[in-house]
């Protein structure tokens, strides 16, 4: 079952979801000792470490669990949805590619 205070996934491509995390820095570490304990959820990139913003990187297929895993660790990680989408040169939309 999904919560109702999941964040909402940005498609980068028709295989690859990113959620944006605001997560407060001395937490990131444990944030990603999570997600490696749960093998193919999902990927945490730090995105902007001196603003504390992640992004978390899953497929369609794993995005419940992702969800999943991001509340039930909520009381350890106090993890918020970015209000804003980072500018993030290497992971962007592909809708928002430039043309070549």
């Amino acid at each position: 079952m999904v919560s109702e205070s999941a964040p909402t996934p940005v498609e980068l491509d028709p295989g690859l979801l990113a959620f944006y995390l605001e997560v407060p820095r001395h937490q990131i570490v444990l944030l990603q000792a999570f997600f490696e304990l749960y093998d193919g959820v999902g990927t945490v990139r730090t995105l902007e470490g001196d603003k504390s913003v992640v992004s978390l990187l899953t497929t369609p297929a794993q995005q419940a669990d992702c969800i999943n895993v991001l509340n039930a660790i909520r009381e350890h990680v106090e993890w918020q949805a970015c209000r804003e989408i980072p500018e993030d040169r290497q992971l962007r939309p592909t809708s928002a590619q430039p043309p070549e």
